[in-house]
């Protein structure tokens, strides 16, 4: 879909916290009205979300409105729902509006289907990550030759 361009990016943020973080709203405001500035868009004012676990209500109400705007701004794609399939209704709604998601702390940009696939790799790494040990255990490794410890 091709639509006038209007430089307009509006911000999104949570209250709830993501990947264990709990950033204030006027912080996020603050970091996304930089970025949107260092790109020469203009920052409107953040549509907050809900205080309920997994409530999207702002998020998807942005996307009905992507017709006023070039597209939705916000800190983390970790701000996104965690169900790949709900993310994947955001992603038809944004790209169906020819409009673009700002992922400022990954630096990323969703404008087609390439940008989701890069945030899906993301998620999927992300995921593995919160599942991978945090150590290993030192029976299983080869002697060191010599040496005590890494540390």
């Amino acid at each position: 879909m091709t639509r006038a361009k209007t430089d307009v990016l509006q911000g999104y943020v949570t209250h709830q916290s993501f990947k264990g973080l709990r950033i204030p709203a006027n912080v996020q405001n603050l970091v996304m009205r930089d970025y949107a500035r260092s790109r020469d868009k203009t920052f409107r004012l953040s549509r907050g979300e809900y205080f309920f676990d997994g409530c999207y209500v702002q998020l998807f109400a942005m996307l009905r409105d992507l017709d006023q705007m070039d597209g939705i701004i916000l800190c983390s794609l970790f701000m996104l729902p965690a169900n790949a399939d709900r993310r994947r209704e955001v992603f038809d709604m944004l790209l169906a509006a020819g409009g673009e998601m700002h992922c400022v702390f990954e630096s990323l940009v969703i404008r087609d289907e390439t940008g989701v696939a890069e945030l899906e790799e993301l998620f999927l790494l992300n995921d593995a990550l919160d599942k991978a040990p945090r150590e290993i255990d030192r029976s299983i490794l080869p002697p060191l030759n010599g040496i005590d410890s890494f540390t």
